[in-house]
């Protein structure tokens, strides 16, 4: 059975204030003509189809074109879960209404994880869509309160399933979820507070072959047969020149994952970083002008008039400017203050120095001691 795996679309996505809906819809292009090219019998999507819990129209008309049009044109199963940046509800709403023989699409957390059953000429393959759920939201469906944490969730889902998988089944399990040891990137969502947020390879064991969503980049989880997929597109700098792809791979008749390969995508426009002094990047992107989405790291000294304004003529999709030596700052931090807040001295003077590249001088940091070290004064009532 000829699988393709893919996950975290993102659809509705921006990239710095800019819409990916063009880039979105290429994408989704090079997926339906893999279905076709690659004569693929079950198409997955593990999660994260939208951006935003409550999407734009545009993305959902995106994504009702594309599954209609896979159904419609080609006969490939279609298996859909919910991921941590979906609502479960808003995309299972509609469920009940797919062909049940083909299209499984799986949005909130259930009690009874029913597969999708599929036949080829070595017998069935079981398919289980085991959507991301938050844990009091899966405690209300699976009516456990002893879950704590997205291990103990996705146990329990993984439980739930296997109890409906027939004895001689192949079985693929689709999950949204963070698997110890692998690498995540700057654009994925926290999956919860408070508690940790990963879980082991082993709770697969029995499965031949889980499709992961979640993380952005393609990598196995602990063995070849437990895969994130990646997303199709890059929706962050640290991404930056990094192959994008989709896992296709055959199922055979002893459930053994054999001609396992990526298909890479070719995105309609590349993410990338252009560095050097600021008249030379203007000169080149006078020679070779892009509509790459492209953040220029620049190594001037001393004041620049609007140096985004002189490139975008150029490059129309330039988000962001740096200086070098903000950079290691601005990647390291991602915007985030490293001081403790209990050490209000240490976190001005980082704003400080993020914002214009320099520390304070030592005539701003006797200011700054001054105003802090004067008394508060609050009115009794």
């Amino acid at each position: 059975m000829k699988v393709l795996h893919t996950a975290d679309w993102h659809l509705g996505k921006t990239l710095r204030g800019v819409s990916l809906h063009e880039d979105q819809a290429h994408m989704l292009d090079q997926v339906f003509q893999t279905v076709v090219d690659e004569e693929v019998d079950v198409l997955i999507v593990a999660g994260d189809v939208y951006d935003k819990t409550s999407p734009s129209e545009a993305a959902m008309k995106l994504y009702g074109d594309f599954l209609e049009r896979v159904h419609m044109e080609t006969d490939a199963a279609i298996v859909v879960i919910a991921g941590n940046h979906d609502s479960g509800q808003r995309l299972g709403t509609a469920s009940k209404l797919y062909d049940r023989k083909r299209i499984l699409v799986r949005g909130p957390v259930i009690r009874d994880e029913y597969p999708l059953i599929l036949e080829d000429n070595a017998g069935l393959v079981a398919i289980s869509a085991l959507p991301y759920g938050e844990i009091y939201a899966a405690r209300r469906a699976l009516e456990d309160e002893a879950l704590a944490s997205p291990e103990d969730v996705l146990r329990a889902q993984i439980a739930a399933a296997r109890a409906h998988v027939p004895e001689d089944a192949r079985w693929i399990i689709v999950a949204h979820a963070f698997v110890t040891n692998c690498q995540p990137t700057e654009s994925e969502r926290t999956l919860t507070v408070g508690t940790v947020e990963t879980v082991p390879s082993t709770i697969f064991d029995g499965a031949h072959y889980v499709a992961l969503g979640h993380l952005h980049r393609p990598q196995s989880a602990g063995q070849d047969t437990i895969r994130y997929s990646g997303s199709p597109l890059a929706f962050g700098f640290d991404e930056a020149g990094s192959t994008k792809s989709m896992t296709v791979f055959d199922l055979d008749a002893n459930g053994r994952v054999v001609d396992l390969k990526t298909v890479p995508f070719e995105p309609l426009r590349q993410v990338r970083e252009v560095k050097g002094l600021l008249a030379d990047l203007v000169a080149e992107a006078v020679k070779h002008p892009s509509d790459d989405y492209i953040r220029a790291i620049l190594l001037d000294e001393g004041a620049l008039i609007e140096p985004a304004a002189q490139l975008r003529p150029y490059y129309p999709n330039i988000l962001q400017t740096l200086r070098e030596k903000n950079r290691e700052l601005v990647m390291n931090s991602a915007g985030r203050a490293q001081s403790k807040l209990d050490d209000p001295m240490s976190v001005i003077g980082e704003f400080l120095t993020y914002v214009r590249g320099d520390r304070a001088t030592s005539q701003e940091l006797e200011v700054m001691k001054t105003i802090l070290d004067q008394p508060v004064l609050e009115d009794v009532k």
